[in-house]
Formats: C-alpha cells, sequence, structure tokens
C-alpha cells in the first residue's frame, strides 16, 4: 500500500519525511504553499468551494454587522503593526485579501464567529499562500489545534496556561518559584504567544515560518508541539528572568523574548529535547486538561473551563476516530 503523504508542487513526501523536514527546519520556501494546503486540507476537510461560497455570503449580510464592524477596525491594526512588519505586500491588496479571509471564517463558524489574534494569523498566511488555502489554515488554528482559545471567555487558554504552568514548575521549579515571588503570572505573555501562534512574540519572520512547518505538519500533536515551544522560548530566557527582580523587567523580557532568537533550527532543537513525551500525548494532555481545569474553578474560575476542557477532549478524540 502507498505511504500516505503530500503533494508538493514537484513531488510527493511522505507526511513522516514531511514532518521529519520541518522538525529540522529544512522545509523549503517553494514547497511551504503545497505542504500547508494539503495538511490543513487532511485537517479540516473543507469542501471544494466552500470559501467562495462562505465569502459570497458574508458579502450578502451572513455576518452580523458588529462583526464585520470589528473585523474592519482591526484589519488597519495589523499591518500597521511591528508584529507583521515583514509584510511585503501592497496595502490595497492586503487590506482585501485580509478581509475576505476574516469574513469568510466569520460566516464559516459563526459560534466562533471573529475574535481579535485572528487578524494576525491570518496576515501571516496570507503572506505565503493564496486566500482559500489561508481560510483552510485558519479553520485549522481555530477549530483543531487551538480549539477553544478563540471565545469570549478564554477557557482553554486559561487551562492551557495553567497545564503549561505545571508543566514549566516540574522541568525548573527554581525559575517559577522566583517568578511566583514577584507576583509575575507568565501566562499573560505566553496565551498570546499561543493565540496569535508566535506572531506576538516578537520572532522575526523567516524563523515563524520555520514554527508554522511544524504546526501544520505535526497534525494531531500540533497543540503538544505549540506547548513545548511556549515552554523552550520562556526557557530560552532564563537567565535573564532569574537575574531580574522587577515584574516589569520581566514582563519586557518575555515579550521580546521572539527578537532574540536568529535560527528557529536551535529553539525547535530545544522544544523537542523537552522530556514531555509522556504528560502531552493525547489521553495524558486531556487528563492534565480537565484536571488543571477543575483547579482553576476549585479557585474560583467559572465551571465553564470544565465543560471546555471536557468538550476540547471529546472533540480532539472524535477527530482521531474518523481518521482512524
Amino acid at each position: 500500500a502507498r505511504r500516505p503523504g503530500i503533494w508538493t508542487d514537484r513531488t510527493m513526501l511522505s507526511v513522516h519525511d514531511a514532518r521529519r523536514a520541518a522538525r529540522a527546519g529544512e522545509v523549503a520556501a517553494l514547497e511551504r504553499p503545497a505542504l500547508w494546503r494539503r495538511a490543513a486540507r487532511r485537517a479540516v476537510r473543507l469542501r471544494p468551494g466552500r470559501y467562495g461560497e462562505r465569502l459570497r455570503a458574508a458579502r450578502e449580510g451572513a455576518c452580523p454587522p458588529s462583526v464585520a464592524k470589528q473585523i474592519e477596525k482591526d484589519l488597519h491594526r495589523t499591518f500597521g503593526s511591528v508584529h507583521v512588519r515583514g509584510v511585503r505586500v501592497p496595502q490595497a491588496e492586503a487590506l482585501s485579501s485580509l478581509r475576505n479571509v476574516l469574513l469568510a471564517y466569520a460566516s464559516h463558524n459563526p459560534r466562533v464567529g471573529y475574535c481579535q489574534s485572528m487578524n494576525f494569523v491570518a496576515a501571516v498566511l496570507l503572506l505565503v499562500v493564496d486566500e482559500e488555502t489561508a481560510f483552510a489554515c485558519l479553520a485549522t488554528v481555530v477549530e483543531r489545534v487551538l480549539q477553544g482559545h478563540f471565545a469570549d471567555d478564554m477557557a482553554m487558554s486559561l487551562v492551557d496556561g495553567s497545564v503549561l504552568r505545571g508543566l514549566l514548575s516540574a522541568k525548573d521549579p527554581q525559575l517559577m518559584r522566583h517568578l511566583e515571588e514577584m507576583q509575575v503570572a507568565p501566562s499573560l505573555v505566553t496565551a498570546q504567544w499561543l493565540l496569535t501562534c508566535f506572531v506576538a512574540s516578537a520572532m522575526p519572520l523567516s524563523a515563524l515560518l520555520r514554527v508554522w512547518d511544524c504546526l501544520f505538519l505535526e497534525g494531531d500533536a500540533a497543540l503538544p508541539f505549540l506547548l513545548r515551544l511556549c515552554a523552550a522560548l520562556f526557557l530560552s530566557r532564563r537567565d535573564e528572568l532569574l537575574a531580574a527582580h522587577d515584574p516589569g523587567e520581566v514582563y519586557l523580557l518575555l515579550m521580546q523574548s521572539g527578537a532574540s532568537v536568529g535560527s528557529a533550527v536551535p529553539l525547535l532543537a530545544a522544544a523537542y529535547a523537552l522530556p514531555w513525551d509522556a504528560p502531552l500525548l493525547p489521553h495524558a494532555l486531556a487528563q492534565l486538561r480537565t484536571s488543571h481545569a477543575a483547579t482553576l474553578v476549585a479557585d474560583g474560575a467559572p465551571e465553564a473551563l470544565v465543560l471546555a476542557a471536557q468538550a476540547a477532549a471529546e472533540g480532539a478524540g472524535a477527530e482521531r476516530e474518523a481518521e482512524g
């Protein structure tokens, strides 16, 4: 039987080979659009023509006026942001394409609609792929990788922030105690790293695209990969964080962490080297999320966190069964 693979414009890589190339930071720029497109199609299985259909519906009023107004407001903030200073397309074309993708997605998934941070993800996608592929990739991020993060209550963002904090506390208790003594909450920064898939980390575009190769090619392991990368980027500033004694200095260090990344290769190697294979397996991660959600609720957080964690676990399980 033929091995499952992903077509590029010139050849067909097996899923294993494509993932190995991504982890090593070796995906060629010319191959990236086709690899992302095939990976997104495998992840969300949109029927042909779905993008054009939802874009037409959005233009005909399928999006609530409040959603369309928020998208329009955020368009002009996106390309003026330092986070996407690598944009090299004409302003009018960039705004039009970004508007199209965000409106079409809000029409496609009215339960989520539009949330801030989606604009930054879509803007970077449009540097690499066409609008239809950007739509599929955005759906992959929102519905598969970060399910429950793009919500008004940010339930899963809180849960995964707690999971990451627990993993970091076990990995480096000295550093985490130091930050706790200063009443620093790293999740205030790492939540933005996750929501924007590291666009908000100030990482150079060349490194960010290497990170996104892994994001799309890891499949069901994409969320564990993002948690690993959050930890690796966080720990890359360990010595400076331990030397800091002012909360403002700590937050500034974390917010600028990505700017110190030259090549993505050492960062990816550090992320994959973390000894977290067992806790980040699907079943174990689902249990971790449920446990951390229950702890947060016991500390006064809304009961919705437990429900969100359970829904995420059930959704991931159903997807794995469908793929199996």
